[in-house]
């Protein structure tokens, strides 16, 4: 209320009757696996394929990362990717015990008996690291007192000039001083100043051209932990604990029970992720029923499992390659979620298409009477359908409960959940009485009404599709005393036509 002290007009804005509630982003996707370079143990966000190709290298024989990304910006241009490499900790809790390496090399001056002055190291651990070298010549212009660094990669027998930094200098207080000018800048290195006690100039690096070398990958004794990682560490998946978007999870290739089981805990735990499992290579289709049902024991439903591996033709060799599914799939679910919403499967002629699949591991998926066996076991196979190509044939989550039996039920309930979650924070610490239920009803409804109107919900009317109840009747004294607001809301999600049954019979005219 405005302070009244003398006659005249007075204007207050009042607060709105309901507070609009956005919609959260659905197809961010997460990948964990191993990369050719880029951070290890950090949740990158990656953009397109060739942001990827310059944060985390290309296709590499000891993983599926790349494949996956491939596969994903194939089928969603434009698509979210947070990136996660691992590699093998002693112990996954800390982070210090990474056993991956960065290629290195030290630098001396121009002292008569030289010392050293500058440390190169690789900007990541790994193998790659091995092929960059630096050459160091006399500044173009300051040539007395100055030095020039160029960052060079080996890449099939020849040296390619990747970054250039000109007019450097090892004095601490200079604007062009060594480790200003480079660290944080360069894609490909990052540089310690050794503290040289030559006097300058000759505190300067010598001149000619140096090989980083002893970069190691960590891959060895890399085991399902290091997928996993630690809460404690926020090693592997647990690397997304700092990301408060809705994901779409897959660690690519890793068909194993203990990491598998491992991604739908943590996207169960999350409540707001859903996991996209590849299957072992080589099953057979009773072998991976099998795998699923009894080996691994998969129920979840924070997850959904398909089968079998894809075929694509290798952009590494141009050759016909088998590799996991996963990647794919989540493009084709960012893709639909953007022409038709979260609550429509990524299945079917028309949404099940994987762009860049060109055959499947096992064709007997083919084959109906294959399909009869596997579905019931909640595997969603990728099948040839004549006259449409191959496409992704099943809209099961892991759930053996049947409690949420189809995909895009579940993944509308994680989007109404976080989106109802983020947009109701102006309630909390508000007085907990009748007109704050009111407010959080009307801004509920209003959300939901429109998640309706989009087709996400069942139902001819909005009373049909969805209930919102904060009254009195819930409400009670005793929750009231203990702070608690109390809310029932109630979805009716949408299911998708796994059977279309047309029943014909021969019509007989009568005569007469």
């Amino acid at each position: 209320m405005p302070e009244f002290l003398s006659p005249g007009h007075y204007v207050t804005e009042a607060e709105p009757q309901v507070v609009t509630i956005a919609g959260v982003p659905t197809s961010t996707a997460a990948l964990v696996g191993i990369a050719e370079k880029g951070p290890i143990g950090q949740a990158v966000l990656v953009t397109s394929w060739t942001d990827f190709i310059d944060k985390f290298g290309g296709f590499t024989p000891n993983g599926w990362l790349a494949y996956a990304a491939y596969g994903l910006f194939l089928n969603k241009r434009g698509a979210r990717v947070y990136v996660v490499r691992t590699a093998h900790y002693t112990d996954p809790g800390d982070p210090a015990t990474l056993t991956a390496v960065k290629a290195t090399v030290t630098l001396q001056d121009r002292a008569t008996t030289p010392t050293d002055t500058l440390k190169i190291d690789a900007l990541n651990e790994g193998t790659w690291g091995n092929r960059i070298k630096v050459k160091i010549e006399d500044a173009t212009k300051d040539q007395a007192n100055k030095f020039k660094l160029t960052v060079l990669e080996t890449i099939g027998g020849q040296d390619v000039v990747r970054e250039v930094f000109d007019e450097l200098s090892m004095i601490d207080t200079d604007l062009d001083y060594v480790e200003t000018r480079i660290n944080g800048v360069s894609k490909y290195i990052a540089v310690t100043d050794m503290g040289s006690t030559t006097v300058a100039p000759n505190d300067r690096p010598a001149v000619g051209t140096f090989s980083l070398a002893n970069g190691d990958d960590g891959l060895t004794d890399l085991a399902d932990t290091d997928y996993i990682g630690s809460p404690a560490g926020r090693t592997g998946l647990y690397a997304l604990d700092v990301i408060p978007e809705s994901l779409l999870i897959a660690v690519p290739g890793v068909a194993t029970s203990a990491v598998q089981n491992g991604v739908l805990d943590y996207c169960a735990g999350r409540k707001d992720c859903f996991a996209v499992l590849d299957p072992p290579f080589g099953n057979t289709p009773d072998q991976v029923k099998t795998y699923v049902e009894t080996t691994a024991g998969l129920n979840s439903t924070y997850g959904a499992f398909y089968y079998p591996n894809v075929k694509i033709i290798d952009p590494a060799t141009g050759k016909e390659k088998v590799v996991p599914p996963s990647g794919f799939i989540i493009g084709a679910y960012a893709r639909t979620d953007g022409d038709k919403g979260v609550w429509k499967v990524a299945a079917g002629i028309e949404d099940g298409r994987l762009a860049g699949v060109i055959g499947l591991e096992n064709e007997l998926v083919n084959d109906k009477a294959v399909r009869d066996v596997l579905y019931p076991a909640r595997i969603n196979t990728i099948c040839f359908l004549r006259g449409y190509g191959i496409r992704v044939y099943g809209a099961r989550t892991l759930d053996g409960s049947k409690k949420f039996p189809y995909i895009n039920e579940r993944r509308t309930f994680i989007y109404c959940e976080k989106s109802i979650y983020e947009g109701t924070q102006f309630a909390e610490f508000e007085n907990n009485e009748p007109g704050l239920w009111k407010r959080l009803t009307r801004s509920i409804t209003s959300f939901l009404l429109t998640v309706w109107k989009q087709g996400g919900l069942r139902g001819e009317k909005p009373q049909d599709a969805f209930v919102v109840k904060i009254d009195e009747e819930l409400n009670t004294q005793e929750f009231i005393d203990q702070g608690i607001v109390r809310g029932l809301i109630g979805l009716a999600t949408q299911r998708p036509a796994e059977f279309i049954w047309f029943e014909f019979q021969r019509q007989v005219k009568t005569e007469g």
